[in-house]
């Protein structure tokens, strides 16, 4: 214990000396020359102090100092500009009059990554410890074992490429103790506004300096993104390693990123594992494992940075894909019967980069549609957004068609084709459109154009044509054979009768639409089965998803003699369209009713005329 009691009195006595003696050997000029020593050993470039340089001696042994700058090079901005500056000393150095500083920290400090457009760079030093280092002599201790800055910022600016880009730093340590020992860096980061604790460390810092290469890890954990990346780099930059990064949105990751991404539901949690290589080229993601809105894919993708905009390319591959929260986007939330949204589109997010990918899935999900084996491609080029889609297995049958955007104007141009074979017709209309009243094998092919502002705007300006024909199918909701039969006998109660059910049987069933301003019309249509024939003419507001259309059934015996016309009308939204005999119609027939309702003709009506032989009014825009 005595001995432990003079210990702690020697160090006592020693710390008073210190501050009685090393005052007398140490101006502010001396403290002065001190600090420029220390710093033209490691840069070669000579600070200039604009403000006082004292000593502190709580907790410990300071060098204070303010308004420090250390030149960037000819002709460009500063590397670093320090409001304060604050200098840990040396202790054993400081006993015997000597000064010198094992650690900055730096307060309100501006560090300036420069490049020329002659690819000179404030960060190239022609003497001191680092341009050594850069010639592989690592033989020189390192003048300053660590730097701290607080309230601080880096702003880089390229005058080549005309990139530049800015990072606070609420707190972060960068420790290098030696040339040949490891370096680390962490702390507390906040660019575009979001906050992320960063850590990176370099095993071999010297050899990557001199043009060899270094094991090298870094993690950055934050409000945007987490990621952890690991592997070697060598002296040009290039990583080969391992990648793993995620997110609770990508949608915002890449709005932090800079892409101008409208807001949605989709596109949110996200996680990415690979193999990874960084070069001056771009990025490569060998065998990526990608997870995005629960969706699992895999395969390869390339983002190449060089040229005026990143080219992005690859293919993906997964079991299933489920695209339903895409689909979604298109249409107005919560919206019964369902509507089209009508805020502006913007494919801007689109068109950032060149896109080339190649997807293919076993099955693909759209809300209730379910295709089978299906194989797309998604690219990008001249403003133009494209999605083609190879023959897909869907309902029995096959689809393909491509679809394309582009910016045009205010409003936006789209264009779509495609064609579909023995496809079932019953099970697909009702998982597309919600529509239950056709069934059958059917074929067909869509050509169509529009421009618009919205989505709803979009569908309102649509012309085009669709072929559409039906084999061995049937008319739900209706028996018109039965139905007929008893109006033929009894055309009055037949109407009012319970309601109607049952399936109108088809061999064939075909109908041609153009169309044009939203609205698909068609003249043609017309179903067959025997002693059974159906015509329809009529259309279908696209837009408004609804149909008013006028139909005639014809049947007669075996000989064809003596044939019975029904007329019908098809009319209301897709989800719940309305089959029924025309009224008027029936009643004209009733001769005991017939009368009654010339009563309540106009002069010169014609009573005895059905109306379900012209098309109907054109429903609303």
């Amino acid at each position: 214990m005595k001995r432990i009691g003079l210990s702690l009195a020697a160090i006592a006595a020693a710390l008073v000396a210190l501050v009685l003696i090393v005052p007398s050997l140490a101006p502010e000029s001396a403290l002065r020359d001190a600090l420029t020593r220390q710093i033209v050993a490691l840069t070669g470039r000579t600070p200039q102090v604009d403000g006082p340089v004292h000593l502190s001696w709580a907790p410990m042994p300071t060098l204070l100092v303010e308004k420090v700058t250390i030149p960037g090079g000819e002709g460009m901005p500063p590397l670093l500009a320090a409001d304060k500056l604050q200098g840990s000393l040396n202790l054993i150095p400081l006993l015997v009059g000597r000064i010198e500083v094992s650690g900055l920290m730096l307060k309100r400090a501006r560090i300036g990554l420069t490049a020329t457009k002659a690819n000179n760079h404030s960060w190239d030093f022609k003497t001191g410890v680092l341009a050594d280092a850069a010639d592989g002599h690592f033989d020189k201790a390192m003048p300053i074992s660590s730097l701290r800055l607080i309230d601080s910022s880096i702003q880089y600016a390229d005058a080549g490429s005309g990139q530049s880009t800015s990072v606070s730093i609420e707190d972060a340590t960068l420790a290098w103790s030696g040339l040949t020992n490891a370096m680390s860096a962490t702390g507390v980061i906040n660019w575009r506004d979001r906050n992320a604790e960063i850590a990176i460390s370099l095993a071999e810092p010297a050899s990557l300096i001199s043009g060899g290469k270094s094991d090298a890890r870094a993690r950055i954990k934050g409000e945007m993104l987490n990621l952890n990346a690991s592997g070697t780099v060598d002296g040009d930059g290039k990583l080969d390693g391992q990648l793993s990064a995620g997110g609770t949105s990508l949608r915002e990751t890449l709005r932090w990123l800079g892409l101008p991404l409208p807001d949605g539901s989709s596109l949110a949690a996200f996680e990415v594992q690979s193999p990874l290589t960084v070069d001056s080229t771009g990025i490569s993601l060998n065998d990526v494992q990608l997870s995005l809105d629960g969706n699992e894919a895999e395969g390869s993708l390339l983002v190449q940075l060089a040229g005026d905009r990143p080219k992005i390319s690859g293919t993906l591959a997964a079991d299933t894909i489920d695209l339903t929260a895409y689909s979604d986007e298109a249409q107005r939330a919560g919206s019964i019967p369902k509507q089209w949204r009508e805020d502006r589109i913007n494919i801007k997010g689109l068109l950032v980069s060149d896109l080339d990918l190649r997807i293919s899935a076993g099955e693909t999900v759209i809300d209730k549609v379910k295709l089978g084996r299906t194989a797309a491609t998604i690219s990008t080029h001249d403003g133009l957004f494209e999605f083609a889609l190879g023959e897909a297995a869907a309902y029995g049958g096959t689809v393909n068609g491509n679809l394309t955007l582009k910016n045009v104007g205010k409003g936006v141009e789209f264009t779509a084709s495609g064609n579909f074979s023995s496809v079932e017709m019953g099970k697909s209309l009702v998982d597309l459109f919600g529509f239950h009243r056709i069934e059958g094998a059917g074929e067909g092919t869509i050509e169509v154009t529009g421009t618009g502002a919205t989505v709803a705007d979009l569908l309102r300006s649509l012309e085009g044509r669709a072929d559409i024909s039906v084999a061995n199918g049937a008319l739900v909701g209706i028996d018109l054979a039965d139905l007929m039969q008893k109006i033929e006998k009894r055309p009055l109660s037949a109407r009012f009768e319970s309601g109607y059910g049952g399936r109108t049987t088809f061999d064939t069933a075909k109908a041609s639409f153009k169309i044009a301003q939203g609205m698909a019309k068609t003249t043609d249509c017309r179903m067959e089965n025997g002693s059974l024939s159906v015509t329809l003419a009529g259309q279908t507001n696209i837009a408004l998803r609804s149909l008013d259309m006028a139909g005639m059934a014809n049947w007669s015996d075996g000989d064809g003699a003596d044939p019975f016309h029904l007329p019908f009308r098809v009319y209301g939204g897709w989800e719940v369209p309305v089959v029924e005999p025309d009224t008027e119609a029936l009643i004209r027939r009733s001769g005991a009713a017939a009368p009654l309702l010339r009563s309540f003709a106009k002069p010169g009506q014609d009573v005895t005329q059905d109306s379900a032989t012209s098309l109907p009014a054109s429903s609303a825009q």
